[in-house]
């Protein structure tokens, strides 16, 4: 046998690159579900990603999709202000943070947390990134009390 680390999986960064890509579409063509397996067939063909989890990749643009008004509620408190006042990017990077941590408990908070700041980080500009870590830190104490409290 070989002592050789085992090749790694299919990515997730690139799948949530790719989801985010796909929520902004959707966002932007007025949240019609019609559309979703035609922009999911886009972001999977992209060259550029084809190490990507294809399947988390559309867990995550289903998942988010179809909890999206349940998502917005668990968010309005913690963004205190109107969601429509939001970047598209922004709200849809929080929406998929907020169902990672709501419905992906073997992923750490924190590593959620940086995942959505590396996607904003590429999407929008430095001030949407605090904006986006304050309240996903805010919501990660909500969803996530138990696991805050054991980090601190």
């Amino acid at each position: 046998m070989s002592n050789k680390k085992k090749a790694k999986g299919p990515n997730r960064h690139q799948a949530r690159e790719s989801a985010i890509e796909t929520l902004y579409a959707w966002h932007s063509g007025g949240n019609d579900n019609a559309d979703l397996p035609h922009l999911l067939s886009g972001r999977i063909q992209e060259e550029e990603r084809g190490g990507q989890d294809e399947n988390y990749l559309r867990e995550m643009v289903y998942g988010v999709t179809e909890q999206k008004d349940e998502l917005d509620e668990l968010l309005k408190p913690v963004i205190n202000r109107s969601l429509k006042s939001v970047a598209s990017v922004e709200i849809n990077v929080l929406r998929l943070a907020a169902w990672e941590m709501k419905n992906r408990l073997e992923i750490p908070y924190r590593v959620i947390i940086n995942e959505a700041l590396e996607l904003t980080r590429a999407y929008a500009d430095e001030s949407a990134r605090s904006f986006i870590n304050g309240v996903l830190d805010k919501l990660a104490k909500e969803l996530r009390s138990a696991e805050v409290k054991s980090r601190s």
